[in-house]
């Protein structure tokens, strides 16, 4: 079976990159089929999807179709969800209903030559939609692929320092990623502090010096790397030793 199909483009798509690794719902389409199917709202935008992929893969919407609650006539609306994410969870809901392996990405060998990358952001976005619907084995793919993301940008910083252009789209996407997630939530915590260590310790830091107006308006990020620097500089004072940068190890 195939993901679901966006009717026509609105104000709610944006210009951004596409993500590499899920599905976009712009490229999407619903295969022909007596199988009844459900309607899923978000904001102005209406997906149309086979009931048996989102109940298999998620306990929420298995029990709002199946119990007798007001979504019980198969049609779900959200509010508070993008369509855009909307779109790329169930694009992998309909891929683990393929007969294709599913596996996340491995690491990269050379992140800094990787011309297109799927935004951090968008797997975090995912990720929490997982968390949501109680979709657990979806949810698990996903942390993997944040994991790689987040190490692979890494590597990517750490490995070029002189690159003014990657420096900068690094820092966004580290950012970006970082804002999207929930301090509340175990796991996103742990996330967050991960994107901190592994983004201190691989920026150039001539180059946060100089292009850190690039994520001004992340606040949050802003505040918990120069935490992080002044961590990492507390402890080579303590040590009496140089502030040095290390590349880290994989997920």
């Amino acid at each position: 079976m195939a993901p679901t199909r966006k009717r026509t483009k609105t104000a709610h798509s944006d210009d951004r990159g596409a993500s590499v690794l899920l599905a976009d719902y712009r490229t999407a389409w619903l295969l022909a089929s007596d199988e009844p199917s459900a309607k899923i709202i978000c904001k102005n935008e209406t997906f149309k999807v086979h009931m048996s992929v989102i109940k298999q893969h998620s306990e929420y919407f298995d029990t709002c179709i199946n119990k007798p609650f007001a979504e019980a006539d198969g049609v779900v609306q959200f509010d508070d969800i993008e369509p855009r994410y909307m779109a790329f969870y169930l694009g992998v809901a309909y891929s683990y209903s393929s007969i294709l392996p599913h596996t996340p990405p491995a690491p990269s060998e050379n992140p800094e030559a990787k011309a297109v990358r799927t935004p951090l952001r968008d797997f975090i976005e995912v990720y929490k939609l997982c968390d949501r619907f109680m979709s657990a084995q979806m949810g698990d793919f996903m942390l993997k692929c944040i994991r790689t993301s987040i190490g692979d940008g890494h590597r990517a910083l750490f490995r070029s320092a002189a690159d003014k252009d990657q420096q900068k789209a690094l820092m966004r996407d580290f950012a970006d990623g970082y804002e999207a997630l929930e301090q509340g939530h175990a796991v996103q915590r742990e996330l967050s502090e991960r994107i901190i260590e592994y983004f201190v310790e691989g920026v150039s830091y001539d180059a946060w010096d100089e292009y850190m107006e690039e994520v001004m308006n992340r606040p949050m990020f802003v505040a918990q790397v120069s935490k992080g620097f002044a961590r990492k500089l507390a402890e080579a004072l303590a040590a009496r030793h140089k502030v040095k940068r290390k590349e880290l190890g994989g997920p």
